[in-house]
């Protein structure tokens, strides 16, 4: 970094935390509530609690504020809202965001980074003029609609349709593991276009607004006792040809933008591997003397390893991965899950039956539901079998696994 650069960055930094100081009282004040009613918990997947409503309301209003300021997006560009800034002046106002209390913007998380680089890279100028702006000032949360249910992970396994009629297209299939649909505005959708096309070439991008006729989202509870994931239904949902992101046919490369940036941000500071979930665990090995057992020191240093890994290779620049390039996002995601089950495996082995005893105790049944939602994040942003088959074909070129022989009628029998 240059002198001018940094001194440009102090600059902006200054300039940041006096406007972020300017509205900070009114949002301490929601989050003072909602410490009181949320109490300690931690969790590795975000979930909104009871009163959810007015969380969203309250991130809708500070992202507006930041958008407004020039904030909310400073690496973006001037047109869609933008300054044309580096991608580290983004890390500066997510700091000082952390520093000064604000509320988690989780909620945005999905439109942000899964469905803002999918418009930004492919969409028509319409589209993308228009989407981008109200993605980043939270007037449109975004979710992603991906997997299905007989497909999974495996994305060219999509079935969903998507059958033209007149100036538009006709969407009839079923999404799940939808992170937010209950709360989105719009939906990123790949379905499949032509049926008689090869897997990968028949897809086509879709935005799709999730108020519309035919939409119907209905949550899956999860073993934490939240409901952050949904099943969503297309039944006959009619979506313009104008929003469609990207040419007709090439959902799959759409679809590896946004996977892309889904796995690279996971290992973020708004990840579950977060500076807040990392400090409160350090706390805890501290204050119950673990650091000085030797039962625990073995899990601690891994512990540690994982996520010292993790940090280090989300900070290689792009041209440091050699052949792996390709694969760097699902390497990232793959160290990011090991350093989640590490820690979960730490919480629950210090803390014992604390964790999943609700006592009152402050600082110790809260883990549980970072515990329960660990394994959650081996299916977020594709599976681990999907990540090691991109870390070995596209990273080492590896080529792919033989399928299994078909088993005959007589060699069943």
């Amino acid at each position: 970094m240059t002198e001018t650069s940094t001194a440009g960055l102090a600059a902006f930094r200054a300039e940041a935390e006096e406007f972020l100081r300017s509205i900070a009282g009114g949002f301490a004040a929601d989050e003072a509530a909602r410490a009181r009613r949320e109490s300690d918990r931690i969790a590795s997947v975000e979930e909104l609690g009871e009163g959810h409503e007015l969380q969203v309301e309250r991130v809708r209003n500070l992202q507006a504020r930041l958008f407004d300021a020039g904030l909310a997006w400073p690496s973006g560009p001037v047109d869609c809202g933008g300054r044309g800034l580096g991608r580290d002046h983004d890390q500066v106002v997510d700091d000082l965001l952390a520093e000064l209390g604000f509320p988690s913007r989780e909620v945005l998380f999905v439109g942000l980074h899964i469905v803002a680089p999918a418009l930004d890279r492919h969409a028509a100028p319409e589209l993308r003029a228009r989407m981008l702006p109200a993605l980043y000032r939270g007037d449109a949360i975004g979710c992603q609609l991906f997997s299905e249910p007989g497909a999974g992970s495996d994305l060219a396994g999509v079935a969903t349709r998507a059958v033209r009629d007149g100036d538009g297209w006709v969407l009839t299939g079923q999404k799940v593991w939808t992170s937010m649909g209950h709360l989105a505005d719009v939906g990123e959708a790949l379905v499949r276009t032509d049926p008689d096309a090869p897997k990968h070439a028949g897809m086509t991008m879709f935005l799709v607004d999730m108020r519309a006729p035919g939409v119907t989202v209905r949550p899956i509870r999860q073993m934490t006792g939240g409901a952050a994931f949904n099943e969503v239904f297309l039944d006959g949902v009619r979506v313009p040809d104008a929003h469609r992101i990207g040419a007709v046919g090439e959902g799959w490369k759409v679809a590896g933008t946004s996977l892309g940036s889904e796995r690279k941000t996971m290992v973020g500071d708004d990840g579950p591997v977060s500076p807040y979930a990392l400090g409160r665990l350090a706390a805890l090995v501290e204050r119950l003397g673990a650091a000085d057992d030797p039962v625990h020191r073995a899990e601690i240093a891994g512990t540690v390893a994982s996520v010292v890994a993790m940090k280090a290779a989300a900070e290689l620049p792009e041209g440091a991965w050699g052949s792996l390039g390709p694969a760097s996002g699902s390497v990232l995601k793959m160290l990011m899950t090991r350093a989640v089950d590490r820690m979960a495996g730490l919480a629950g082995e210090v803390l014992g039956e604390l964790a999943f005893t609700d006592s009152g105790e402050p600082d110790t049944h809260a883990w549980a539901e970072f515990v329960l939602g660990a394994p959650a994040l081996h299916l977020a942003g594709g599976t681990d079998e999907i990540q090691l088959n991109i870390i070995a074909q596209r990273g080492l070129g590896l080529p792919r696994p033989p399928k299994p022989a078909r088993q005959t009628t007589e060699a069943r029998s």
